[in-house]
């Protein structure tokens, strides 16, 4: 008997959905018309698509789930420890970032993550499907923010608004990425990143042209920052571009003030 839920690489509480994305990528990666036609691999293909017809029908299932636990157990397949056991393999352990993500597993999540990047230059996004990359980018964002590692939040977030600019996907939950880029550079990082590393994520975000209202702000950021380093020509300069998106610009009073001071 074979294990189905082995085979889809799913825990054996899986939902329809679950079942539905790990087919399609299960299915992109075996299938005989875009990789090996030998007979072993149509067999593979077979195989899956017997899988998946079961699971999703709920008699079939329900069937195949009695004759799975007399054969396999209760713990026939831990999908967890299935991925911890694949530390070679980049895309098992993405994997892992994103189901401990999501079950209250959050700083294992993060450790792990933080170990692949440092040991084998790692890149999420190359490991998962575009959709699933953001949604686990964004978590990850969330929980680095909250431990107070916020370059790390930052280079996630910017990597989501790339991809949402090229191509939406979050669409309306976009402003709540917005929004906790705006209060990361905004008053986050204020005396916590040195001021040129701020800088630096101030000009990747201003190129974006997020919106005219949006980019205005980060003017603004710059402009203060560069204040403190009293480089008052770089600051003059932010302030105008600030205020020519937007000539209602809020915490301008002061910089301008320390300017005209300086010149």
């Amino acid at each position: 008997m074979l294990d189905y839920y082995q085979l889809l690489e799913i825990p054996t509480d899986a939902g329809n959905e679950t079942i539905k994305k790990a087919f399609r990528k299960r299915a992109k990666e075996i299938h005989p018309d875009l990789w090996d036609q030998s007979p072993e691999a149509l067999a593979s293909m077979r195989d899956l698509l017997k899988a998946y017809e079961t699971l999703m029908d709920n008699e079939l299932r329900e069937h195949y789930d009695i004759q799975h636990r007399k054969v396999y157990g209760l713990k026939s397949f831990d999908y967890r420890e299935f991925l911890l056991g694949r530390t070679a393999d980049n895309e098992s352990q993405s994997k892992l970032i994103f189901f401990d993500l999501l079950h209250n597993r959050e700083k294992d999540a993060l450790r792990l993550y933080e170990t692949l990047v440092q040991k084998k230059q790692f890149d999420l996004s190359a490991h998962m499907d575009r959709e699933d990359f953001m949604d686990c980018a964004f978590l990850l964002a969330e929980e680095f923010e909250a431990e107070g590692n916020y370059s790390s939040a930052y280079h996630l977030l910017r990597t989501i608004v790339q991809y949402e600019l090229q191509k939406p996907y979050f669409k309306h939950f976009f402003e709540e990425v917005i929004h906790r880029l705006h209060h990361l550079l905004g008053v986050k990082m204020f005396g916590k990143v040195s001021s040129r590393e701020h800088l630096t994520y101030i000009h990747q975000v201003i190129s974006f042209n997020i919106s005219p209202k949006e980019t205005a702000f980060y003017f603004r950021i710059a402009a203060e920052i560069y204040v403190n380093l009293k480089d008052f020509p770089r600051a003059k300069n932010c302030l105008k571009e600030g205020l020519k998106l937007d000539n209602s610009l809020t915490g301008v009073k002061k910089i301008r003030e320390k300017i005209t001071r300086a010149c």
